[in-house]
């Protein structure tokens, strides 16, 4: 179990996190800027929070009122960021070494050459750093970590220099790392596909703040914020206004009933739950302005006479396409409006 809370000021704003986490997977997700980072940092001990607590299953590692602030090497906290810091006068071998510290001297080299054949690492034992393809360094720089056998795994973004294939190869591998740690792990990613394939949990972080915490599939079935639907990839996020128990959107002429419609700012619809039909619910009436292929689908891009947003149709690739200027009717139900909030 991981607990924090604390507080430290920014340039920009003051990071104000306040989450726990049991033994599992948990995906820090938020645009550059939001606090991430100095997260990890902050409870991996390489940055001091200005007050707070951070106890990891039941140890204090830092606690303002107690004056309690452990060093990075007191933590056990395997910490891996973007640039892998790799040691690069130290081959393959010694860098996994350096994470064997905590083990008898003369088991050492067994653990090391171990972990290593895990990794995928065997016959570069004797490579130096600068030798190893990105994938490969990444791979060492995971070993290393693992080598540590920490209490808590702390991930900033590892993969986001790697091009796509490399991505998907170590993704897997870190989906395996984290299915057999079965400890406590955090990652930190711009890129919610990766977050939800890797990380059972998902928290989302605006200016310094955890506004939204829950599990994957209920995040992305209801993002809840604005911030939120825009990390997640949803296409149409339209303005809305309320009055009474409806909400009426503007851009497409549209009233929706709603409860507790003044709570909400917009509201989202995913580009594969618009119709390019009139078979559902709720119909208006588009231009297409331009058309977007891909190998396995095909986006609409359309406008109403009554706004100059766009609104994005997802459509497969065989589905005949329409030409650029004519006038559609596109559909969506109820079920697949997701209502947001604005938090400032």
């Amino acid at each position: 179990m991981l607990e924090v809370s604390i507080t430290k000021k920014l340039r920009n704003f003051t990071l104000d996190v306040n989450f726990k986490t049991d033994n599992n997977v948990l995906a820090l997700l938020g645009s550059s800027g939001s606090g991430k980072s100095m997260t990890l940092k902050c409870i991996a001990g390489v940055e001091r929070p200005d007050s707070g607590k951070i106890v990891l299953d039941g140890e204090i590692l830092f606690d303002s009122n107690k004056n309690i602030c452990l060093s990075p090497q007191k933590r056990r906290i395997g910490l891996l960021f973007q640039n892998y810091a790799l040691f690069p006068m130290m081959t393959v071998l010694q860098n996994v070494l350096c994470g064997c510290h905590h083990i008898p001297r003369k088991i050492r080299k067994e653990r090391a050459m171990h972990i290593i054949e895990k990794f995928g690492l065997c016959g570069l034992e004797k490579v130096y750093p600068k030798r190893l393809s990105g994938g490969q360094q990444q791979r060492v720089a995971l070993a290393r970590m693992i080598a540590s056998n920490p209490q808590l795994l702390l991930f900033d973004e590892p993969f986001s220099a790697l091009d796509t294939h490399l991505r998907r190869q170590l993704n897997k591998l870190l989906s395996d790392i984290l299915k057999d740690f079965g400890g406590v792990a955090i990652f930190v990613s711009h890129d919610s596909s990766e977050a939800f394939r890797l990380c059972p949990v998902i928290a989302i972080m605006e200016n310094g703040k955890i506004t939204v915490h829950k599990d994957r599939l209920s995040l992305f079935k209801n993002p809840e914020t604005i911030k939120t639907a825009q990390l997640i990839g949803c296409e149409n996020i339209l303005p809305i206004r309320s009055d009474n128990n409806n909400i009426f959107i503007p851009s497409i002429k549209t009233v929706v009933e709603k409860s507790d419609a003044a709570l909400f700012s917009a509201v989202a619809i995913t580009a594969h739950d618009i119709y390019p039909d009139k078979s559902k619910k709720y119909i208006f009436y588009a231009n297409l302005e331009r058309v977007i292929a891909s190998p396995y689908d095909t986006m609409l891009c359309v406008k109403t006479d009554y706004s100059t947003q766009e609104i994005l149709c997802k459509i497969p690739s065989d589905f005949n396409i329409p030409n650029i200027g004519d006038k559609l009717f596109f559909s969506f139900n109820k079920k697949d409006i997701m209502f947001l909030k604005d938090i400032k």
